[in-house]
């Protein structure tokens, strides 16, 4: 009779077998679905410009790392992007805002703005806030109906001759608490905590290691806390 039981069991094994492989598959995919997409749109800060390995040591990077792979980011920052439409480098213009446009991401995080400071584009100035409402409009419009993370700019300690002057980054992120709170997004104030902080930065503008690891540690902080 016991030989009789241990082949029941058996068969009743490679009988249930493939069905628990097929739920460890389905779990598996389950949690390739389940992973979030963040998409860092930006323009130079964002890229990771004057860093020595972007890839590895840009903010969006650093933020993958904080995730240890439960997120997807994609790094969309594309060096003197504007918020402008009729900046000399609009990110609405650029493969970068497209590729934003169609990724579908649970989160979009957005830090543009420094570069609309420029003499060349500060006398667009009036059309910032339009532009980027319409910017937001367009990004909330995908299938995943993403989240939207709108970031201050960080400091400008050092005044350039091109406009580039801690006046205007004040002026411009006043501009940009106001859309946020008009448009009901999320606002992340970057330039609070790295204020009178020169070690964060390679020229007074561009965030070096250091400031690339405190803007992911403030977005990483941001997008858990949702």
């Amino acid at each position: 009779m016991w030989y009789q039981r241990i082949a029941l069991y058996l068969s009743l094994l490679f009988v249930l077998l493939p069905g628990l492989s097929s739920c460890v598959d389905k779990d598996q995919r389950g949690q390739k679905r389940q992973k979030m997409k963040i998409v860092c749109l930006g323009d130079s800060i964002t890229y990771g410009h004057k860093l020595v390995d972007p890839a590895r040591e840009s903010y969006p990077a650093r933020l993958r790392q904080l995730a240890h792979g439960r997120w997807q980011v994609l790094n969309l920052g594309i060096n003197g992007a504007t918020v402008l439409g009729k900046g000399d480098i609009p990110i609405i213009k650029q493969e970068v805002y497209n590729q934003a446009l169609h990724a579908n991401p649970d989160f979009v995080v957005i830090m543009l703005g420094t570069n609309d400071t420029k003499n060349v584009n500060w006398k667009y100035l009036q059309e910032f806030e339009k532009d980027y409402r319409a910017m937001i409009t367009d990004l909330r419009s995908q299938p995943s109906r993403p989240h939207l993370i709108l970031c201050s700019i960080p400091p400008i300690l050092i005044d350039y001759p091109n406009g580039l002057k801690a006046a205007r980054q004040q002026q411009v992120n006043m501009l940009l608490r106001r859309v946020a709170a008009q448009a009901g997004v999320d606002y992340l104030d970057i330039s609070a905590t790295m204020a009178n902080m020169p070690s964060f930065f390679v020229d007074g503008i561009h965030p070096n290691g250091l400031g690339a690891k405190q803007i992911a540690a403030l977005v990483f902080s941001q997008i858990s806390s949702l």
